[in-house]
């Protein structure tokens, strides 16, 4: 809310009815209609987090040699290094294999 001079003050809350508003002006907003979309610009943890919304955790492991047998968890690794928003990109790892093929990526360059 502002005072009278149009300053912001300071712990007050918004009425409903402009919560209303903000709500209804949102609706649908989603992907890149949504107000901070950024697209390519988007950053390393916002493209994994999309990977996950979109095909849920990664179940298992397509590593070629994996030598674990019930490993605790999975991990999506990225395979181009171009962190597309495709699952063409992405591969299912355990922890191991996914520290294995990213050396192998960072030793090839």
């Amino acid at each position: 809310m502002r005072d009278s001079k149009g300053r912001f003050i300071k712990g007050s809350k918004q009425t409903f009815l402009s919560r209303l508003k903000i709500s209804k002006s949102l609706l649908g907003k989603l992907g890149n209609r949504a107000r901070r979309w950024k697209g390519s610009q988007a950053g390393y943890v916002a493209k994994h987090s999309w990977i996950v919304k979109h095909y849920g955790n990664a179940v298992r492991c397509d590593g070629e040699n994996c030598t674990l047998e019930n490993p605790s968890r999975y991990e999506w690794a990225n395979i181009s290094g171009k962190y597309l928003r495709s699952k063409s990109d992405y591969r299912q790892l355990c922890p191991s294999c996914h520290r294995k093929f990213d050396k192998k990526k960072v030793d090839k360059l």
